[in-house]
Parts: C-alpha cells; structure tokens; sequence
C-alpha cells in the first residue's frame, strides 16, 4: 500500500512537472510567460495560482518539491475515547472555553502529542455530547427564563 502512495506522489509530480516545463524556458518574456500559464490553466483545467505554488516549488526545491506532501497518519488509539470523555469534562467545566483551548489544555498537560487532536474532530464529538454552541445556547436560554 505505501509502494502504491510512493507511486502516486512520484506519478503527480511528474505530471506537475510536464505542466509547468514549457514556463522553464529562462528565455521566455514576463508576458509571454503568463500566456503560456494562461493556455496551460485553461487546457488542463489547473488554476493560474497552483502553476505559480508548482514553479515555485520546483525552484526551490527541484522535482521533490512537486511532490505531494504526505500526511501525517496517527494510530486511533484506545485511549482516543479517554481523551474524547476528557475534553467533553473540560468543556462541562467552562462552557466558554474554545475547543482550541481545550485542545490546548490537553497538550500541554502531555496528555496528547501536539497536533494530534484537530480541532473539527473535538468540536464533532462536543456536538455529540450536546456541547455545540447551539446546544449552550438553548441551556443558556432555558436557564435564564422565568
């Protein structure tokens, strides 16, 4: 499966290669330049702004630069829920407190590695335990009327 991943990145940065090569031409004119990007955007269907992210890359960094970056991967741990009934317990606590304060809170305790939890992960299962804005608002409500 990774020799596949391997495969896709190299097979994309070729592609990205063969897209912006006629661009490499130091002979080429500003304006000529951009025509090119032009024809190349439009053919090809890539915007005007990734040709410009792909030459960039290739400058400074060669044909690895056009690769696509590989994402990090986590292993779902057991104590994934731990950490899911920990945040929901942060948030009882202090309803205010953002889920990137909560995320926060976690990390510098060393209860998780940095950039472990996302934020959308934590606010999905806060929402599931009845802690989305919406649901403090319809508690606030309640509570304040007579």
């Amino acid at each position: 499966m990774n020799n596949k991943k391997t495969t896709w990145r190299d097979d994309e940065a070729l592609r990205r290669f063969q897209l912006i090569s006629p661009l490499m031409d130091e002979n080429l004119d500003i304006s000529k330049k951009l025509a090119i990007r032009k024809q190349i955007s439009e053919s090809h269907n890539v915007s005007l702004r990734s040709l410009y992210r792909y030459e960039k890359a290739y400058s400074e960094q060669g044909f690895i630069g056009l690769k696509p970056q590989q994402r990090a991967q986590f292993n779902v741990t057991e104590s994934f829920h731990e950490l899911i009934q920990e945040c929901i317990l942060l948030k009882r606590e202090v309803p205010l407190r953002s889920v990137n304060q909560i995320i926060m809170i976690l990390e510098m305790e060393g209860r998780v590695a940095p950039g472990v939890l996302k934020r959308y992960t934590v606010q999905k299962h806060l929402a599931r335990a009845g802690f989305s804005k919406a649901h403090l608002k319809k508690y606030v409500q309640a509570s304040q009327s007579p």
